[in-house]
C-alpha cells in the first residue's frame, strides 16, 4: 500500500461520497458503523497510482528500504517459511522476503496492481488478487502474515485482522505497520463537495489502539515499536546514511524518536497461540 506522502491526493467519487464521511475521517476511533460506497472499485482504480520503487526519489527510496528492512528482520525468515504479504502494493517487500528464502504469497485487491507487482518481481511470490475481508486461502496455512501500510486504509479493521489471524498457523507471527499518530488531512472532493481523506487513510493509530484491535482476534502482541524519524528524513539522513549497518541506523533512529517524538511509523508484532 502507500506510505504517508508517497503520492499526491487521489480522489475517487465512490470513495468519498458516503454519508458521514467527514465525521469518520476526523475521528480518532479505529472503527465506523458506516460503509464505503464501493471500496473495491476505489482500490482497483487506486492501483494505477502505486509507484514503482525504482521511480522513488533517493530519500524516499532509502527511507522505505529501512522500514522494510525492519519488517524483514522482525520476521526472522528461514528457508521455505510461508509468508503472506497481505496488501502487497508494489511487491517490494515480497521480493525482499523471497531473497531470504521464504515462500511468499503476495495479495492485493486490484488485479491490475497484482499484475504490476508480478511484472516487477516475477520470481518473488505467488500472486493473488483477493479481498482482505475474504482472503481465499486455507486456514492455518502461513508461518507469518504481514500487513504493511494496509490497516489504515481498511474501513473494518477488525475484519481484516481477523482474516490475517485465521490463516496463521499456531505459533505464527503477524507483523503490522501503520503510520504513527497520523494527523489525517482532508480535501474537498471536486465531484461531490464532501471531505475525503488524503492518501485514503481512514484511521490514526498509537500503540494502545492497535494492540487492542489485534487482541480482539485472539493474537498476543509481543512487541511494538516506532521507527522512521521525520526530523532525520527532513535532513535527508536516510539517503546520506544508506550505507550504515542496519543496527546502527536503528540505534540512531530510536534515539531521535525518543528525543523528538516524531516517529513516522508504528510496528506491532503478535503471535498466535
Amino acid at each position: 500500500m502507500f506510505a504517508p506522502g508517497e503520492r499526491d491526493f487521489f480522489c475517487f467519487r465512490n470513495f468519498c461520497c458516503y454519508k458521514g464521511a467527514s465525521d469518520f475521517v476526523t475521528s480518532t476511533s479505529p472503527t465506523t458503523p458506516s460503509r464505503l460506497h464501493d471500496y473495491k472499485q476505489h482500490y482497483r482504480a487506486d492501483a494505477d497510482y502505486i509507484e514503482d520503487p525504482g521511480s522513488l526519489s533517493h530519500i524516499r527510496s532509502a527511507s522505505e528500504r529501512r522500514r522494510l528492512q525492519v519488517i524483514v528482520n522482525r520476521l526472522r525468515l528461514r528457508r521455505d517459511m510461508r509468508v503472506l504479504d497481505l496488501g502487497c502494493g508494489s511487491g517490494w517487500l515480497s521480493d525482499l522476503c523471497a531473497g531470504r528464502g521464504a515462500q511468499v504469497v503476495a495479495c492485493d485487491i486490484a488485479p491490475s496492481g497484482v499484475a504490476s507487482a508480478r511484472g516487477r518481481y516475477p520470481n518473488a511470490a505467488s500472486y493473488l488478487a483477493t479481498d482482505v475481508y475474504a482472503v481465499g486461502l486455507a486456514e492455518a496455512s502461513f508461518d507469518a502474515v504481514v500487513l504493511s501500510e494496509v490497516v489504515e486504509h481498511l474501513e473494518d479493521v477488525a475484519a481484516g485482522l481477523q482474516q490475517a489471524a485465521r490463516v496463521l498457523r499456531p505459533g505464527g507471527r503477524l507483523i503490522v505497520t501503520v503510520p504513527y499518530r497520523e494527523t489525517i488531512l482532508q480535501h474537498l472532493c471536486i465531484h461531490c463537495n464532501q471531505l475525503t481523506p488524503a492518501n485514503a487513510h481512514l484511521h490514526t493509530f498509537n500503540q494502545q489502539s492497535l494492540t487492542q484491535l489485534v487482541a480482539a482476534t485472539g493474537l498476543r502482541t509481543t512487541t511494538t515499536h516506532v521507527m522512521g524519524n521525520k526530523v532525520l528524513e527532513l535532513m535527508r539522513m536516510p539517503h546520506w546514511t544508506r550505507w550504515w549497518p542496519h543496527g546502527l541506523w536503528r540505534i540512531v533512529d530510536g534515539i531521535c524518536n525518543r528525543l523528538t517524538g516524531r516517529a513516522a511509523f508504528l510496528l506491532l508484532e503478535a503471535e498466535k497461540a
